[in-house]
């Protein structure tokens, strides 16, 4: 069916500037979403829209490139350090979010977990019309003292931003004893939440030390000191998703790990796209075991952090 000009500009319009939905324009023309979809396209290809990426400095692209090569990554990016690290930190999330709506579509399962990066990145990110989409809190939560960075209140957050149902994991991350965890996770609320972790296209996750100055869990109190320096002694560098992990990024096998409540550390390895932020070169040891076992698809992270990894 022949269009003219003004109806494509039309439809685009609705879209990438009034921020309807694909669903929302077809109902509004009486035509199918998958009509919708191909004007869009018909939109590209005529030069009537075009997408342009904001492109960043030689040396942040060259560092991304080299990460990229070394650990087999599907993109890499890589943010200005700054001497203030909020500041380090804000740029990350702005490129995260940025990254999160070229990337989340319709009908696309989402899972986050928790912490100051990601935290950041909800922080940054513009509604998004969506359909047909839920969003997973990936693991338990930290606790009331630091409530904007829980995982509950991101994944509540997110799935606003992008109109979508939400799954929450309403139990602490780590708990005492494997028994404990046993019963938490047959709760009807808890069970629906990991079953859904099974099947996930795209999940954002942090990266965080094990030094006991610098552990998520430790600073929650979720993981007393002397726990964190145990996992380090067994030859943990890192957690991610609250599993400890090794130089090679593999999940060791230590009684805090079968202590956690969330996503299985296999099932995370499996997902399509597992999208990991940190910054700081006190990370960059974490980072690295990371990208060594493939744990992560693709990093967002500052100059200070890649070139220690590089060296």
């Amino acid at each position: 069916m022949q269009r003219s000009r003004e109806y494509l500009i039309e439809i685009a319009r609705r879209y990438y500037i009034d921020e309807h939905s694909q669903q929302e324009i077809a109902k509004e023309y009486n035509i199918s979403r998958p009509t919708v979809s191909n004007i869009l396209k018909q939109c590209k290809e005529e030069g009537i829209v075009e997408i342009r990426i904001k492109e960043s400095s030689g040396f942040s692209r060259e560092l991304a490139n080299r990460l990229c090569n070394r650990f087999g990554l599907k993109g890499a990016i890589i943010v200005a350090s700054n001497e203030d690290p909020s500041a380090t930190l804000s740029s990350a999330g702005a490129e995260a979010a940025s990254f999160a709506s070229s990337i989340t579509s319709d009908g696309m399962n989402v899972g986050i977990a928790w912490g100051t990066s990601l935290f950041q990145m909800v922080n940054h990110l513009n509604h998004q019309n969506v359909v047909d989409t839920s969003v997973v809190q990936l693991m338990g939560g930290l606790g009331a003292s630091n409530p904007q960075y829980d995982g509950a209140n991101l994944a509540r957050e997110l799935s606003r931003l992008l109109n979508a149902r939400y799954y929450p994991m309403q139990c602490p991350v780590l708990v005492n004893n494997v028994t404990l965890k046993n019963m938490l996770i047959a709760e009807p609320g808890i069970k629906e939440a990991l079953d859904r972790t099974c099947n996930l296209d795209i999940v954002f996750v942090g990266l965080s030390s094990n030094d006991p100055d610098k552990s998520a869990l430790v600073k929650a109190g979720f993981m007393n000191r002397a726990e964190a320096e145990d996992t380090l002694k067994a030859g943990a560098v890192g957690h991610i998703c609250g599993y400890s992990y090794d130089k090679d990024g593999k999940m060791l096998d230590h009684p805090v790990n079968h202590r956690i409540i969330g996503i299985e550390f296999k099932n995370l390895v499996g997902i399509k796209e597992r999208i990991g932020i940190a910054c700081g070169s006190e990370k960059a040891e974490a980072i690295k075991a990371a990208l060594t076992g493939g744990l992560i698809t693709t990093l967002i992270t500052d100059e200070s952090a890649a070139l220690r990894i590089l060296s």
